[in-house]
Parts: structure tokens; sequence; C-alpha cells
């Protein structure tokens, strides 16, 4: 069950950053953002009711602690995602986002066998493959893109060690929570904004517009249902597998580009992409 739901979780993912990416094109990043994240916290209320939610202290101590890197990585992805180019940003994102969890899980006494061991490092070398585009008629990112998206990959890789430390009785307690403060601090930064003269609206009207709204909604769904298939796999299994299977999620992205965008899959994206399909058929053999 962790590997079907961790697969779930980065085909959540992959589909909302895409979408995510468009909107940021045509409205601010962080307005993009503040609105999905509105929208998804209805939508975590609703899922809450079938699945329960649990306010316990520590539930809500550890929401709030999500809530602060989900403000953090979701707006500087789609920063980093509106720069471009996708097929580069997205993908560092996602390296950084599995390893930090791995690294974590593994050190605190966390047991796999040497298969899955294997399988999991198959998948980072095809996240890694996936990320590179050789050639110089490949344009690089920008710095400001390189560190929009670091600071994101470290942002999601907050979101999934607090999200694995909820406790498993308390349903979605803790994405209820993480929404609420996460949905306060994008709200705080856009008036922020507002009050020192650097936007004429809060909220620009355009992200209503419909060319523009159901791109942010959708990409508020598929980071909901990320996040609460995300949370089923940490509580079937090992962080480390969940992490480091929900770090495909750049495959999704790069191939929505690929159709919609026109970018270009070099080869070794192609094989990276090949190896994480092989990857994951063997960490199911565990």
């Amino acid at each position: 069950m962790t590997i079907l739901f961790g697969l779930l979780s980065a085909f959540s993912y992959g589909y909302a950053d895409f979408v995510g990416a468009l909107a940021s094109k045509k409205v601010r990043p962080l307005t993009v953002t503040t609105v999905a994240f509105i929208f998804g916290l209805f939508l975590a209320l609703l899922f809450s009711i079938p699945m329960g939610a649990s306010f316990e202290p520590n539930v809500i101590q550890i929401g709030i602690f999500a809530g602060i890197c989900s403000a953090v990585a979701i707006t500087f992805l789609y920063a980093a995602l509106a720069l471009g180019p996708i097929s580069i940003t997205s993908p560092l994102t996602a390296v950084l986002s599995a390893l930090v969890p791995v690294v974590l899980d593994i050190s605190t006494g966390q047991q796999l066998s040497e298969l899955a061991l294997v399988a999991l490092g198959l998948i980072l070398v095809a996240v890694v493959l996936v990320a590179f585009v050789p050639g110089s008629d490949v344009r690089l990112p920008s710095l400001r893109a390189t560190l929009f998206s670091i600071v994101a990959g470290l942002g999601f890789a907050g979101i999934f060690i607090f999200l694995d430390l909820a406790p498993a009785d308390s349903g979605l307690g803790v994405l209820v929570v993480m929404r609420v403060v996460g949905i306060s601090i994008l709200l705080a930064g856009l008036l922020m904004l507002f009050f020192a003269g650097k936007s004429k609206t809060v909220i620009e009207k355009t992200v209503f517009s419909a060319g523009t709204i159901w791109l942010v909604l959708l990409a508020g769904l598929g980071d909901v249902t990320g996040n609460v298939f995300f949370i089923i796999s940490t509580r079937e299994g090992a962080l480390a597998v969940a992490a480091v299977l929900t770090s495909l999620y750049p495959v999704g992205t790069i191939l929505l580009a690929r159709i919609f965008l026109k970018e270009r899959i070099a080869l070794s994206q192609n094989f990276g992409i090949a190896l994480a399909i092989g990857a994951c058929a063997l960490l199911a053999l565990t």
C-alpha cells in the first residue's frame, strides 16, 4: 500500500505543479498559492469527514510547522516553475525533498531490506537523470530559479517529515491545521505587499478569470490529494520509501510540459523515466 499511495501522491503533486506553474505565469505565485490553499482547506475539511480529524495539542503543533513549510515550499516552487524551465527546476526540487527525509529516516534507525535500499537508490538516480538535460542548446535555469527550487525542495522535505510525525489515529487533523497556518502566512504576505505599495490589490482579480481560476483550483486539488496520499503512504510504511516515491512527481510534470508546452525531453530524461518505472517494480517485490 505504501508504494501505491506514494505513486498516487507523486501523480497528484505532478499535475498540481504543472497547472500551478501555468497559473503563476499569469498571476503572482503568492496569489496562486493563497487561492489554491483556500480551496485546499475546503477539500481537506471535506476529506476529513470520512477519514476523521483529531486536534490534540501535538497534532496542532505538528500542523503549524508543516503549514509554515508548505507556504514556503509551494510559493517558491511555483515561482521557480514560472521562471523555468520546468524540466529542470521541478526535478531539482524533487531530489532535495526526497534526500532529506531519507537521510533522517535511516539515521534514526529505520530498517530497510537491501533490495529496498537498491530500489530507493535507483529511484533517486532516476530523478537526477530526469533533471539532467545535456546540450548547449538547452536553456538552463537562472540563479534565481535555482535558488527558488532549492528553498522549495527544503520546504517539501519539511512537509514530509512533519506529516510523518502526525499520530496514526489523528486522521487529517494535521492537514487541516497545516492549511489554516499556510493560508494565514500567505495572506499576511499579500497584505504586506499591499501596504508596502508593491501591489495595488491584495488578491488580483485576474486570478478569478476563466483562463486562470480552473488552473488554480486544479493546483489546490492536486496539492491536497498529494498530501492525503502521502499521509496514508507513511502510515502504511517507511518515510524513506514514501518520500522517494513521491519525489517522482517531476515525471508527470515533465510529460505534461512536453505535451502542452512542447518542452524538449532529452534521452537521459527518457532513460530516467524508464529506470524509475523499473525501480518501482523492484521496490514492489520487497
